[in-house]
C-alpha cells in the first residue's frame, strides 16, 4: 500500500466523475446515482423492531446524497431475529409502521430504501432472547465455528414454512412503502449455508449439486413474486468466495448459482460480497486488506448476469474515483461505500459540491463491527455522531452567537485535542491549539508507523483539515505552562495532554503488589518507548525480547511484527489472558496479523505472567498453576498501563474562567471513547 498522508476522498477531483452520477433502474426502482450503502449490523433495534435510531442514521446519509440503502438484517421468519439482543423482525406485522417511517425519511431526500431479509441458521444463539428460546434451524447437523450450538436439521415442511414466512415478510416491507428486499445468502447465514459445502451435507433435493443447493433461493424468489408481484424490487446478496477453498463456496460455484438465479427472472440485482464465519476478516475487511479487493469478483459476476439483473459490489471502495473506475471497468452497476459513508454521511454531497476537504475518511479501524460482535450498538471511531444523529446530526451543531463566542486554547494535538478544537471552531469560537511536539497526532503517530497501520494517518489528516477549514490557529513546538496560558487570558482552556505508558507492571492479576519486582532496570521499557526505538533501529532492543501485554491492543502485536520481520529478534509475546490481542481479534485484524508474526517466529504465550525481572532473565509462571519457567532476555517490554498526563490540568485549576480536560488525560482509553468525549465537549463549550 502506498504512503497515506491524507484521506483519499479529500483528493477526489469531481471533474473526473461522470458514471457515478448516472441514474440506474433496478427492477422497478430508479436510483439517482450509483452509490449505495449495504446492510450493516448497527444494532439500533427497539423491542425487536427497526428503531428510530435506525431511521435517523439513514436519514442523515440520505440528506448527504447516497442513492440507495439496504437496512441491517431483518428476520424473515419468527425465529430468525439472529444472535443479537436487539435483532429485528420483518415477519412481525408491528414492523410495518417503522419501515414506513424509514421509507419516508429516505424518500424525502431522494434516496431509495431496501430491506434485507435473513435467517441466521447455525450462527444464532437459541437462548439469546429471553422469551423466545428455540433450537437453531440448520441445513445439516453442523455447528457454528463461533457459537458451537448443536442445531435442529430442517425437514422439507420446515423449508416450506421458511419460504412462506419470507414471502410474507417481503409483503410487509412492500406494504410499508419501502422499495425492495434483499435476501441475505452471504456470510454463512442460513441461505448461504444452503449454498455452501461447508454447511450443506443434505442428500435430498436441497443438497449435493450446485443447482440443488440453490433450489431454496429459486423457491423463495417464486414465492415472493407471487406475494408481491412484479412491481417490487427483489435481489440476493451472495458471498462470491468464502475463502476456505473447496471446503466452501468457490467463485466457480457462485458463477453457476448466478446463472441459475438470473435465468429465473425473479431477481433484479445481485449484491456481491465475500467471506463467511470462517473468514469474517474478509467479509468486513480491516485496514490490513487492500482497497477494492472484491472488484474482480464483481466483474466476473457481471459477465455472468449481463443485462438480466444489476450487480452491486463491495470491498474497501473508499472514494468516488475508485467507484468511477470500477463502473468504467464493468465491475458492477452499483458501488457500495458503506463504512465510508458511516464515517462521512455527506460524502456524495460534499464531493459533488467541490467540498472534498471537508470529508472525513474511513481508515478501516472496524470499531463499528467490533461493537456488533459484543452485542452493542455500533459506533464509528472517526465520526462520533454515528447512532446519535437525533441529537448530533448535521443540522444540530448549535453555532454560537457573537456574544457567546469565546477565545479557547486547547493544549495537546492528539486525537482528543484536535477533535475538540475543530468542533468548537465549527460552532464559531476562536480556537488556538498548542502542541509541544513538531507534529499533530499524539499516540496515533506511533501506531501509523507500524506494519500495515499507515491508515491511522487518515484519522490525523481528517482533523488537521477540519481545523484548517474552520480557522483553528495551530502552534507546534509550543510547550504550554500555567504562565504562558495566563499570558493569553483565554475565556476557556482545554487540557488534552494525553497519557504516558508505564513500566511498573501493576496488574490486578497480582493485587498484593504494586509493581513487578525488577521493573526499574535499564533493559525494561514501556511499549511506547520500545516501539519508538525499534522504528529507529529494529536491532536496538537486542536479540531476545519479551513483550508483556495486558491491553489486547495492536501496539504490542505490531511491535512484535516489527522486531521479528525487520530485525532478527527472538520475540515472545505473553499475556495473562486467554489469548493474545483480544482487541485485535474484535476488529478482525487477528487472522491477518497473527499468521504473519507466528510465521516470523514470534512465540505467543497465554495465561502466563511475570514473577520477577532480573538482569538478563525473567521468571514466568502459569496463572492457573503449573511449572514456572525462566527465560533469557535482552529487553523486557511492558504493555500494561498508561497514566494521565494531568500535571498541567492540576496547575491550572482555579486559574481560568473555564477549565476543561478531555481524552486520555481524564482516563486513558481507546480512540472511539476519546472522540466521543471530544465531540461532547466541543458541542458544550
Amino acid at each position: 500500500m502506498t504512503d497515506i498522508t491524507e484521506a483519499r476522498s479529500a483528493r477526489v477531483n469531481p471533474e473526473r466523475l461522470s458514471r457515478v452520477w448516472e441514474p440506474l433502474t433496478i427492477g422497478t426502482t430508479t436510483v439517482k446515482n450509483r452509490i449505495m450503502m449495504t446492510a450493516q449490523s448497527i444494532l439500533y433495534g427497539e423491542n425487536h423492531l427497526l428503531g428510530d435510531r435506525h431511521v435517523e442514521y439513514y436519514r442523515e446519509r440520505a440528506r448527504g446524497g447516497c442513492a440507495l440503502f439496504i437496512c441491517e438484517q431483518q428476520g424473515g421468519h419468527p425465529i430468525a431475529t439472529g444472535s443479537f439482543h436487539s435483532g429485528c423482525s420483518a415477519y412481525d406485522p408491528r414492523s410495518i409502521p417503522q419501515y414506513a417511517k424509514l421509507a419516508e425519511a429516505v424518500h424525502e431526500h431522494g434516496g431509495r430504501q431496501f430491506v434485507q431479509l435473513f435467517a441466521p441458521g447455525v450462527h444464532d444463539k437459541g437462548n439469546m432472547i429471553m422469551d423466545h428460546w428455540h433450537p437453531l434451524w440448520a441445513v445439516s447437523r453442523t455447528t457454528s465455528v463461533v457459537h458451537k450450538e448443536v442445531p435442529y436439521v430442517m425437514e422439507k415442511e420446515d423449508i416450506a414454512e421458511l419460504v412462506d414466512a419470507f414471502a410474507q415478510s417481503a409483503l410487509n416491507v412492500k406494504c410499508a412503502g419501502c422499495d425492495g428486499v434483499e435476501l441475505h445468502a452471504a456470510h454463512s447465514y442460513l441461505f448461504g449455508q444452503f449454498l455452501s459445502p461447508a454447511y450443506n451435507f443434505r442428500t435430498d433435493e436441497y443438497g449435493g449439486s450446485v443447482a440443488n443447493r440453490a433450489r431454496v433461493l429459486v423457491e423463495l424468489g417464486d414465492a415472493i413474486r407471487k406475494r408481491v408481484g412484479t412491481d417490487f424490487t427483489v435481489g440476493v446478496r451472495l458471498s462470491f468466495d468464502e475463502f476456505i477453498g473447496e471446503a466452501g463456496i468457490t467463485p466457480e460455484q457462485t458463477e453457476e448459482v448466478l446463472e441459475i438465479l438470473a435465468a429465473t427472472g425473479y431477481f433484479d440485482f445481485f449484491n456481491i460480497s465475500g467471506g463467511g464465519y470462517h473468514t469474517l476478516h474478509m467479509a468486513v475487511a480491516p485496514m490490513s486488506v487492500d482497497y477494492g479487493f472484491m472488484l474482480p469478483f464483481g466483474k466476473r459476476a457481471k459477465a455472468v448476469v449481463g443485462d438480466r439483473a444489476k450487480v452491486f459490489i463491495v470491498g474497501r471502495i473508499v472514494d468516488l474515483e475508485m467507484a468511477e473506475e470500477a463502473l468504467a471497468d464493468g465491475c458492477a452497476d452499483m458501488i457500495a461505500m458503506t463504512r465510508a459513508q458511516m464515517a462521512e454521511p455527506h460524502l456524495i454531497k460534499k464531493t459533488r459540491e467541490g467540498r472534498q476537504q471537508e470529508i472525513f475518511g474511513c481508515m478501516g479501524a472496524n470499531e463499528c463491527v467490533a461493537r456488533s460482535f459484543e452485542n452493542r450498538p455500533s459506533v464509528c471511531l472517526v465520526n462520533p455522531t454515528v447512532g446519535r444523529e437525533r441529537q448530533w446530526g448535521s443540522d444540530k451543531l448549535n453555532p454560537v452567537s457573537d456574544d457567546q463566542r469565546k477565545r479557547i486554547i486547547v493544549v495537546g494535538g492528539g486525537l482528543s485535542g484536535m477533535h475538540t478544537a475543530q468542533i468548537a471552531a465549527r460552532r464559531g469560537h476562536h480556537v488556538t491549539l498548542w502542541e509541544a511536539s513538531d507534529r499533530l497526532g499524539g499516540h496515533l503517530n506511533l501506531l501509523q508507523q507500524l506494519p500495515t497501520r499507515k491508515e491511522w494517518a487518515i484519522a490525523i489528516d481528517n482533523l488537521r483539515r477540519a481545523m484548517d477549514n474552520h480557522g483553528v490557529d495551530v502552534r507546534l513546538n509550543f510547550t504550554a505552562t500555567l504562565d504562558s496560558l495566563k499570558a493569553e487570558a483565554p475565556d476557556a482552556v482545554v487540557i488534552a495532554t494525553g497519557s504516558a505508558f508505564t513500566t511498573d507492571g501493576y496488574s490486578q492479576y497480582r493485587p498484593e503488589r504494586r509493581s513487578i519486582p525488577g521493573h526499574d532496570q535499564p533493559h525494561v521499557l514501556d511499549v511506547g518507548t520500545a516501539a519508538e526505538r525499534a522504528l529507529g533501529d529494529p536491532e536496538s532492543l537486542g536479540r531476545r525480547v519479551l513483550i508483556v501485554d495486558q491491553t489486547g491492543d495492536y501496539l504490542p502485536v505490531g511491535l512484535a511484527e516489527l522486531l521479528a520481520t525487520r530485525g532478527e529478534a527472538e520475540v515472545e509475546l505473553l499475556t495473562p489472558y486467554e489469548m493474545v490481542g483480544e482487541d485485535v481479534l474484535r476488529r478482525l485484524e487477528y487472522p491477518h496479523v497473527i499468521p504473519r508474526i507466528t510465521g516470523a517466529g514470534v512465540k505467543l504465550s497465554t495465561q502466563v505472567f511475570v514473577e520477577a525481572i532480573r538482569e538478563r532473565q525473567v521468571d514466568l509462571y502459569p496463572v492457573w498453576g503449573g511449572e514456572p519457567r525462566t527465560t533469557e532476555v535482552d529487553s523486557v517490554v511492558i504493555s500494561i498501563n498508561r497514566v494521565p498526563e494531568e500535571s498541567l490540568y492540576r496547575a491550572c485549576k482555579g486559574q481560568f474562567p473555564q477549565l476543561e480536560r478531555v481524552g486520555d488525560c481524564v482516563a486513558p482509553r481507546r480512540p472511539a471513547a476519546l472522540t466521543h468525549d471530544a465531540e461532547t465537549l466541543g458541542r458544550r463549550l
